[in-house]
């Protein structure tokens, strides 16, 4: 008798120490689960394009506008364009107010125009001529949304101020060649002629990922010593996509 009661009450102490075990590894399951949880809820609430913090890049392409000088005349379209890609870090202050701050690479081309009142950056003439700059920027800029928009960027305007650095120029020509060649291409880089800081202020106007933007720069195009040039276009029209 005493044979066949030790077996069962080895089987029932088996039994509950699977069950203690079964138990406290659950619980320890359900309490990593739930740290797992609190910690992507806190990411979900702290980084989006409606949260505290949204970082994005984006790319604008846009349109030299506005009179030049007298002998600085531009041939308008996509002759006089730039070009600009960047980075944005969004800081939600309220429901309706947030401050940005970008960093970013434009490449700037002046196509000039060629007629008898040329004096940039000299009086020759030639088939294609044209100036161009690669410039590092930032900008600080307050951001006015609008409407109920939940987690999502919206609608939105932007007042914007910013400069850069100049860090490449150059100055290219194409003029008619000799028999027997289609075309004659001269470069000068380094152009001592161009200002080397910028500065100014703009506006951009968006839904969502998409904004129509304007900057106006508010700096001479030409350094100290050339201050007597006449001044090309401050105005640049465009558009700008957000890559989220």
């Amino acid at each position: 008798m005493r044979a066949n009661r030790l077996p069962s009450k080895i089987v029932w102490l088996v039994v509950v120490v699977l069950v203690v075990a079964g138990s406290s590894r659950a619980a320890q399951a359900q309490q990593v689960l739930v740290q797992a949880n609190v910690a992507d809820d806190t990411v979900k609430t702290t980084f989006g394009p409606n949260r505290r913090y949204f970082g994005h890049l984006y790319v604008g392409y846009g349109l030299v506008a506005g009179p030049a000088g007298s002998g600085a005349g531009v041939r308008y379209g996509t002759h006089s364009a730039e070009l600009r890609g960047g980075g944005r870090l969004k800081f939600r202050l309220t429901q309706t107010l947030a401050l940005n701050f970008d960093l970013g690479y434009t490449y700037l081309r002046y196509g000039l125009a060629q007629n008898g009142q040329k004096i940039v950056p000299s009086p020759d003439l030639h088939r294609r001529e044209s100036l161009g700059l690669h410039q590092l920027y930032s900008e600080l800029s307050v951001r006015l949304n609008a409407g109920r928009r939940g987690n999502a960027v919206g609608r939105y305007l932007d007042l914007l101020v910013g400069g850069g650095r100049v860090a490449a120029t150059n100055h290219t020509t194409e003029d008619d060649p000799g028999p027997g060649i289609s075309s004659v291409e001269t470069v000068e880089r380094g152009l001592p002629y161009l200002r080397r800081w910028t500065g100014g202020v703009g506006a951009r106007l968006g839904i969502d990922r998409y904004a129509l933007t304007a900057r106006y720069r508010q700096s001479s195009a030409f350094g100290k010593g050339y201050a007597a040039w006449p001044e090309l276009p401050r105005w640049i029209l465009g558009l700008e996509i957000g890559l989220f």
